[in-house]
């Protein structure tokens, strides 16, 4: 129906219909100037009766007028009905067009559907989220600490003992002026030593103090 509505020889009749209204509508306007002007002049003819003192001419005149003007009416009324069929035609071919768009996209939904089971939706879902996992391991590996950690060995860390005892003996004496030197020890960045228990180092830095101490005494 709708098809039918929109295509071939339905199409052609609305336009066909339009273009006649339409035609027609012109027509009544071209009748409606004409009979606005003849009853203007049968006004101004009965005011010049009037003051050439022909009242009857006058009467007369004003009778012509009055059917101008009611003919002038039945075309007025004639044009709105044109013009309401004109805005049915319009509205009734723009209602269809969007009925067939819709009955269009309902039909390719439906067809995309079909190309696609619930089944086959949770697999993809699964393999999303497994992807993801994934990808999180990979991060994760990626971002491992453990190997800045491992850079430095035993030995530069018990040389790194020896340099913080021996900076906090001179800072005590008030005799540091600049840091040591650490020419060859790897950089490491900050936070990624691992803690180690460090009270045998705190004994051996408070048995420097005290001897530190002694000896300026």
């Amino acid at each position: 129906m709708v098809k039918n509505w929109l295509f071939g020889k339905k199409r052609k009749e609305d336009a066909d219909a339009l273009a006649t209204l339409k035609a027609q509508q012109n027509r009544l306007q071209a009748e409606s100037r004409n009979l606005e002007r003849q009853a203007d002049e049968q006004k101004a003819l009965a005011a010049k009766m009037l003051q050439a003192g022909n009242k009857a001419g006058a009467r007369q005149a004003l009778k012509r007028r009055a059917v101008f003007m009611k003919r002038l009416n039945t075309v007025h009324n004639t044009a709105m009905n044109l013009q309401a069929q004109i805005d049915s035609i319009q509205t009734a071919t723009s209602t269809a067009d969007t009925v067939q768009a819709m009955e269009l996209g309902t039909k390719v939904v439906g067809e995309k559907i079909k190309t696609v089971s619930p089944e086959r939706t949770e697999r993809v879902m699964d393999t999303v989220m497994e992807q993801r996992d994934q990808i999180e391991m990979m991060t994760e590996a990626l971002s491992d600490p453990s190997l800045s950690e491992g850079i430095l060995d035993f030995e530069d860390d018990a040389a790194i003992d020896d340099q913080l005892a021996q900076l906090e003996a001179e800072m005590d004496l008030g005799t540091t002026t600049s840091l040591p030197d650490v020419t060859g020890l790897p950089s490491t960045p900050i936070g990624t030593e691992k803690a180690e228990d460090t009270s045998d180092l705190e004994e051996e830095l408070q048995s420097l103090k005290k001897k530190v101490s002694e000896d300026k005494g």
